[in-house]
């Protein structure tokens, strides 16, 4: 009996150091994925303005060239 506690022992051993390194290497894909988010939105963030500022100046465009051609009829 005493055997088979100490074999039961060392396999809940064994299983909460494994859950342990998935704990651990869970916490560490939770952290690079952050990282990696933060860079994206940075990312995105620059390309949504770029975005923004040329659909501003061609819908500026556009009204000049309609106002250059109300004048020129």
């Amino acid at each position: 009996m005493d055997k088979r506690v100490t074999t039961l022992e060392v396999r809940m051993d064994q299983t909460a150091k494994s859950i342990d390194r998935l704990d651990r290497s869970i916490t560490d894909l939770r952290i690079d994925m952050d990282k990696k988010f933060i860079h994206v939105e940075d990312i995105i963030d620059r390309k949504f303005c770029w975005t923004i500022g040329i659909q501003i100046t061609t819908l500026l465009a556009m009204m000049a060239f309609m106002g250059k051609m109300a004048q020129i009829y």
